[in-house]
């Protein structure tokens, strides 16, 4: 199961809200970018977890131009508080994300984050 998709299945992954179709095009790359890195940061830390998450859980991350994470927020736990407390760590680790587009206009970007709570079966 080293696979992404046994990865996922076996310990969640993160996504998008809306899966990228509500950004702009110069966006939607970078962000899918953003979200693999932090994935990948997910699965190699996930075996630390004790407790399952119990529950899809969402992240508000603020990133500046250059890609570092300055804000962490989370807008709906896991049902976990370790595993809240283990994933927001685990985003904090991945900075610096990918630096923004060039043609991003803003200094800061807005990305929610859920977090796909493992597959059951």
């Amino acid at each position: 199961m080293s696979t992404p998709l046994g990865l996922g299945m076996t310990h969640g992954y993160f996504s998008g809200l809306a899966d990228g179709r509500t950004l702009r095009d110069d966006i939607r790359g970078y962000y899918f970018e953003m979200v693999e890195k932090i994935n990948r940061q997910w699965w190699d830390k996930a075996g630390l977890l004790k407790e399952p998450l119990r529950q899809d859980g969402i992240f508000e991350l603020l990133v500046q131009q250059d890609g570092t994470i300055v804000s962490i927020r989370i807008l709906q736990g896991t049902g976990s508080v370790e595993g809240d407390r283990l994933l927001a760590e685990i985003i904090r680790n991945a900075s610096p994300l990918p630096a923004l587009p060039s043609t991003y206009p803003l200094s800061i970007f807005q990305a929610p984050l859920r977090i796909k709570a493992p597959s059951y079966l």
